[in-house]
């Protein structure tokens, strides 16, 4: 079988292309495909990527590619590859473009009883006198992923912190602002992977210490996840009870369903000291990026390590759970 890898190559540090996957995650995932003996071939998802995948013709793809711009554009490579019915690991399009969304999966996760914090869209300024009570916020463009957009000045606490920071995120991010309530306490990650038959596993739950980089004020943004990232900050597995545990693992499989997802996702919680757990967002196409030399470690592919996976493990079950899916024999 011949499997094609499609994502966007990350050429440049600038704050877009962090979420595009480095040449050393390639060689990884590379790897773990050949280990299964089956043939490997590289696409890369730019503006020639249709003329390139009629002619190399995968019997299955494995799908990394963020797409190139547009508000869905982590559903272009899905839709071309289910117009042109080739089989591929990941959610679909509707999922892809949901999730990259974060209004739209709040929508749906609460119409399915999922607890999320309060939160408005506004895609202008006029709109800001509708936020009366209920702070602190934190501001987030809604169309991006890894953080993009967001660090701990986009914490507001009164009327006009507000408006002059959503000010100067419309200006400069073009695109309605999530403006969500901001939950004090404890931030977990959790990885579900696909299991053909059966409900997906959970990796090992990932916690993030902020007692260690306290400047950040309990925002994971892009200054923590960059220029203040170490491996320091992140217990895993998360050092709590089987009950919480088992909490997470409830949450996490009841949005897996809700959101329709397939093989693999990441999701973000908050848990207040009540002991509330509040959903954050999700990832249905979660970095996997793993190299321990220059210390750039994707939460999703560290779950699987902690859980007892090798990476090469790690990428042959998503393939087993893609295949399943398609009646493939891998």
């Amino acid at each position: 079988m011949r499997i094609a890898l499609i994502l966007n190559t990350r050429s440049e540090e600038t704050e877009f292309q962090v979420e595009y996957d480095p040449p050393h995650t390639v060689e990884l995932i590379k790897h773990g495909i050949e280990a299964t003996g089956h043939d490997y071939v590289f696409i890369e998802a730019d503006e020639n990527f249709v003329e390139t995948l009629k002619r190399i013709k995968p019997d299955l793809a494995f799908n990394r590619a963020e797409g190139l711009r547009g508000d869905s554009r982590e559903s272009h490579v899905p839709s071309i590859l289910e117009m042109l019915n080739i089989p591929y690991v990941g959610s679909n399009v509707i999922t892809t473009a949901v999730g990259l969304n974060k209004a739209w999966t709040k929508k749906i996760l609460m119409y399915h009883g999922i607890q999320t914090p309060q939160f408005f869209v506004y895609s202008t300024l006029k709109q800001v006198g509708e936020v009366k009570e209920g702070y602190p916020y934190i501001l987030k463009p809604i169309e991006e992923g890894s953080s993009m957009g967001i660090n701990e000045d986009n914490v507001v606490s009164n009327h006009s912190q507000l408006k002059a920071k959503l000010g100067s995120m419309l200006n400069e991010y073009s695109q309605p602002i999530l403006i969500e309530q901001f939950i004090e306490g404890r931030e977990f990650s959790t990885g579900l992977l696909g299991r053909p038959g059966k409900s997906p596993e959970m990796l090992a739950v990932l916690e993030i210490d902020f007692s260690l980089f306290p400047e950040v004020h309990g925002v994971f943004g892009q200054r923590a996840k960059t220029i203040l990232d170490s491996l320091d900050h992140y217990i895993c597995p998360a050092k709590i009870p089987k009950t919480l545990r088992n909490r997470l693992e409830e949450i996490s499989t009841k949005i897996w369903y809700a959101l329709e997802i397939r093989d693999f996702v990441r999701i973000d919680f908050r848990m207040n000291q009540r002991g509330e757990i509040f959903f954050l967002e999700v990832n249905p196409l979660p970095g996997m990026d793993f190299d321990t030399v220059e210390n750039d470690l994707s939460f999703y592919p560290y779950m699987a390590m902690k859980a007892g996976y090798t990476y090469d493990d790690l990428i042959r079950r998503l393939l087993e759970s893609a295949c399943a899916r398609y009646n493939l024999q891998l």
